[in-house]
């Protein structure tokens, strides 16, 4: 969608929509645990694959964690970092 939305009325329906400023106050928040406790956070594609997202996604986050082929191959062509699976 290229023409900017005034109002959830004027959206197409059905349709996903992503708040990117709260997006990114979780992401900030996600970075700042990694970078407290020493650990890595992968974004988990079972509960967001949102893969226009990823951009921003990947400033903060290691990789990603794919159950399956396929999401293995998103994260891998459209993340492109860490990949675990399980």
């Amino acid at each position: 969608m290229s023409d900017i939305v005034n109002s959830f009325e004027e959206l197409p329906s059905p349709c996903f929509v992503c708040e990117e400023e709260l997006l990114n106050k979780n992401l900030e928040l996600l970075k700042k645990v990694q970078d407290e406790a020493g650990v890595k956070i992968l974004l988990a594609l079972k509960g967001f694959s949102l893969y226009s997202t990823f951009g921003l996604c990947k400033e903060y986050l290691q990789g990603c964690c794919a159950s399956g082929l396929h999401e293995a191959l998103l994260a891998s062509k459209e993340f492109g970092r860490e990949v675990h699976t399980y």
